[in-house]
C-alpha cells in the first residue's frame, strides 16, 4: 500500500502513540477503579442495595448518638 500524501514526521508519531497510551490509560481506570456506591438520590445517612430485578431497596441507617 503506498499513500503518498501520509507523510508521518517523528512527532506525528509521538502524538500519535501519546494519544493512544492516554486513551488506554483512561479505559483501564474507567475498568479497574471500583464504583462508588450509590445512593439513589437520598442522603448519607441512607444506604441502597440494588436489585437485580425490581427497584433498589433503601433503609435508613440508625444513629447511635442521637438522643430519643
Amino acid at each position: 500500500m503506498n499513500w503518498p500524501h501520509l507523510n508521518l514526521r517523528r512527532g506525528d508519531i509521538h502524538g500519535i502513540v501519546f494519544v493512544a497510551v492516554l486513551l488506554g490509560a483512561v479505559i483501564l481506570a474507567l475498568l479497574f477503579v471500583p464504583k462508588l456506591e450509590q445512593n439513589f438520590g437520598f442522603g448519607p445517612e441512607w444506604q441502597c442495595a440494588r436489585m437485580e430485578q425490581g427497584d433498589p431497596i433503601c433503609v435508613r441507617l440508625v444513629d447511635k448518638n442521637r438522643p430519643k
